[in-house]
């Protein structure tokens, strides 16, 4: 079966205050992590690598497998459905955002396998710790139970027709979700969950960068 990566590095980085993508970390810019990740997984034959527009040009890449270098769209799921479209017809298709530097090959590989078996799709997460609350105006109307909660995290792998079925449904219905696996729960296709980490976290905000440093460096964060 061929798999394909849609790797996303297209955002314009508003609320980190640059394109957060290609600030170094440890001498290497920080999508190149995941790419250095994706290299060493065999089950993998196809990597997508979408970037600003502006930016295709410029940004190099060091990969031992063919990266296709394509433009993003106004949105996350506009850069999704792009990388959708440049793919090779696979089979499976795994999504994953360059902001999360730490993902592994086996959450990459647990993903990949549970389509295999059979899922529509597997979602990387991990178990909520801490007590969740739902907050509205200010004040706090319910406890939720975190037992049955998880935080949810990419890479995330499909099928890929079914996968871009409910992508060109999306568009007609000017549906947006914050992640792909809620536009196949909403078109009812069944997904499971591989195993996350606390580690994959996602690089959105300057702290997380400091934590990220501590990481590769092997230092204490305080």
């Amino acid at each position: 079966m061929k798999v394909s990566v849609i790797l996303l590095a297209a955002g314009e980085g508003k609320r980190f205050g640059q394109k957060k993508q290609f600030v170094k970390l440890k001498g290497e810019p920080l999508f190149q992590y995941s790419l250095n990740t994706i290299n060493k997984i065999d089950l993998i034959q196809e990597i997508i690598l979408v970037l600003p527009e502006e930016d295709i040009e410029r940004i190099k890449v060091f990969s031992f497998k063919n990266v296709v270098k394509i433009p993003g769209g106004k949105e996350r799921q506009d850069s999704v459905y792009n990388g959708l479209k440049a793919v090779s017809n696979p089979d499976i298709v795994v999504v994953h955002d360059s902001a999360r530097p730490f993902a592994t090959e086996k959450m990459f590989i647990d993903s990949i396998m549970n389509v295999k078996k059979g899922w529509d799709g597997s979602i990387t997460a991990f178990q909520v710790k801490d007590t969740i609350k739902m907050v509205k105006n200010n004040q706090v109307v319910k406890t939720l139970n975190r037992d049955e909660l998880i935080n949810v995290q990419t890479p995330q792998s499909f099928k890929f027709e079914k996968l871009i079925e409910v992508h060109e449904k999306a568009r007609k219905e000017n549906i947006y979700g914050t992640d792909d696996a809620y536009l196949m729960e909403r078109f009812g296709y069944k997904i499971t969950v591989n195993r996350g980490s606390i580690l994959n976290f996602k690089i959105t905000a300057k702290e997380d960068l400091v934590l990220a440093e501590c990481l590769v460096r092997g230092k204490k964060p305080f």
